[in-house]
């Protein structure tokens, strides 16, 4: 029942992250956050359109998809939870190198999410050698 728990758990905290992602990553494409042009002058991009778009795949279509593999216990679904996790704290990183500019509640709740989705994929059961063997789910798991 405990890792019934923490995979449904795991799943919807990387769902709700990948849909959010998704959503942020729209509205930064079509502009319709006003956001200051000056959070770019030290990034290789003049316009959000490519931002917005890397938003929406990475965090978003990504992440999505791990929660995906989480939830039907697909092969390596452990492994790609703990690096979605990562990957978040890494964009966060890139963000801060790139922009060089710290939003006071986006990247610390960014990274924050990142880690906790990677701790939480880390204490995922792993599974047996003969179920990674033979890419079969565990019943009980």
């Amino acid at each position: 029942m405990r890792s019934t728990a923490l995979r449904v758990t795991l799943a919807a905290v990387m769902a709700l992250t990948g849909v959010v992602a998704v959503w942020g990553g729209l509205m930064l494409i079509q502009g319709a956050w006003e956001m200051d042009p000056a959070w770019l002058q030290h990034t290789p991009f003049d316009s959000w359109t490519l931002p917005g778009l890397a938003t929406l795949l990475f965090p978003g279509v990504g992440v999505l998809l791990a929660s995906v593999w989480v939830v039907g216990r697909l092969p390596h679904h452990r492994a790609l939870a703990i690096a979605a996790g990562v990957g978040l704290m890494v964009w966060v990183g890139v963000e801060l190198v790139w922009m060089q500019v710290l939003h006071p509640v986006m990247h610390p709740l960014i990274f924050t999410v990142g880690l906790l989705v990677a701790v939480l994929g880390r204490l995922l059961p792993r599974p047996t050698e003969a179920q990674q063997r033979t890419g079969r789910r565990t019943a009980a798991v």
